[in-house]
């Protein structure tokens, strides 16, 4: 996964938990990005597509994000390791949310356009 994904968690009670799955990276020198192996989760309004990015922003000037923990969208991250899952930090995913979001982050495949 290259770019932010956004999918649904079925619930039990047939609704569906909408989020954006945003693969993270980290410079390698100067050989560019490579993954890092973390996948942060965030909750989203399905369909608007508009706030999503491609790269993460490069410029020297200060940071104003809001950090994960102070985000009301932020949900967790997965963090894998050699391709399997390592663990799930996070609280408000339950484990079945967590295991369908780690069998689709491990299964996912671009799709051809």
């Amino acid at each position: 996964m290259m770019n932010p994904v956004q999918t649904s968690i079925p619930q039990a009670d047939g609704s569906n938990r909408y989020v954006i799955i945003e693969p993270m990276y980290e410079k390698e020198g100067e050989r560019g990005w490579r993954s890092s192996g973390e996948y942060k989760i965030y909750k989203d309004a399905f369909g608007d597509e508009t706030h999503l990015f491609t790269e993460p922003a490069e410029f020297g000037g200060e940071n104003d994000d809001l950090p994960d923990e102070q985000n009301p969208d932020y949900l967790g991250k997965f963090v894998f390791e050699s391709g399997s899952i390592k663990h799930f930090e996070g609280q408000v995913l339950s484990v079945a949310e967590q295991a369908y979001l780690a069998v689709f982050i491990e299964s996912y495949q671009v799709p051809d356009i």
